[in-house]
């Protein structure tokens, strides 16, 4: 018996300890569907304020195909958030504010409680389609990345969009996009925890999946995994929300699925991870 009273006496530091260093992060990923209201067949300027008004409860936002709202229009409707919305665009004045108002139609929306250290956006130097049924050629698609502290620790976010499309040209330029953001990752995030989540245009059910499987080898990330019986999405699973550690913080997933209070807002299924960071 005294044995077994000593190790629990050692062992409540170690479990105090943890829990004060440990820190939650509930984060979501989102394709919002934000296009001019004709190619978007909707209205999407009364659908994504509707989206922004559920979303409240989140520490991180990643939101794909914003490209009808500028930053300063889509920080006014999430006060309670740090908005970063990507503007390069590899088209010329007047094209550009014309179709890509936008840049790559990426958003980040990070919590005022956190403190962000440095923020990025990269043009991924190929696409896919010009005129075909998915033209895009006509979007700036590429990542943003921002690195972030939350209570001392850092962690590096980025938020992406691949090219769509189920030619072979589309797979190729995916694969070329996937092989540009990994070079980006090892120059800039070596020692640092990561967080991917984006539309990555990949579906998992198919053969084109082990090109991500790939990158999760080669890169020890791990996916965060979520069930699509819930999400009720034409197209399967696109979107992904991949994480690895660092030797300074661990990241555990404790869960990661559907949002089903925001199913039907957009053509994609809203996928919530809630995280821990521990030292």
């Amino acid at each position: 018996m005294e044995i077994k009273l000593k190790s629990k006496r050692f062992l409540l530091p170690y479990i105090f300890t943890s829990f004060l260093f440990a820190q939650n992060l509930n984060l979501l990923t989102y394709n919002i569907h934000g296009l001019n209201p004709i190619i978007a067949g909707d209205d999407p300027y009364y659908r994504i304020p509707t989206i922004l008004s559920k979303i409240t409860e989140y520490d991180i936002i990643f939101f794909q195909e914003n490209w009808i709202y500028d930053n300063n229009s889509f920080s006014s409707m999430l006060e309670n958030y740090n908005v970063f919305t990507t503007s390069d665009s590899k088209f010329f004045w007047p094209i550009n504010k014309v179709i890509n108002s936008n840049g790559a139609g990426l958003s980040l929306a990070i919590s005022k409680s956190m403190d962000i250290i440095d923020s990025n956006e990269y043009l991924f130097d190929n696409c896919s389609g010009w005129l075909s049924k998915d033209n895009d050629c006509l979007a700036s698609k590429g990542f943003q990345h921002l690195r972030i502290r939350i209570n001392g620790k850092i962690l590096d976010l980025y938020n992406t969009h691949f090219d769509a499309g189920r030619s072979e040209s589309d797979k190729n330029t995916r694969l070329s996009q996937l092989n540009q953001l990994q070079k980006y990752i090892k120059a800039n995030s070596t020692n640092y925890p990561v967080i991917i989540a984006g539309d990555l245009n990949i579906l998992y059910e198919s053969s084109e999946y082990k090109i991500i499987d790939s990158f999760i080898i080669d890169n020890q990330f791990v996916l965060a995994d979520w069930s699509s019986v819930l999400s009720k999405s034409k197209f399967g699973k696109l979107d992904y929300i991949l994480y690895k550690s660092s030797n300074e913080t661990d990241i555990k997933l404790e869960k990661c699925k559907v949002d089903t209070n925001l199913r039907g807002l957009s053509d994609h299924p809203a996928i919530q991870a809630v995280f821990n960071l521990e030292n």
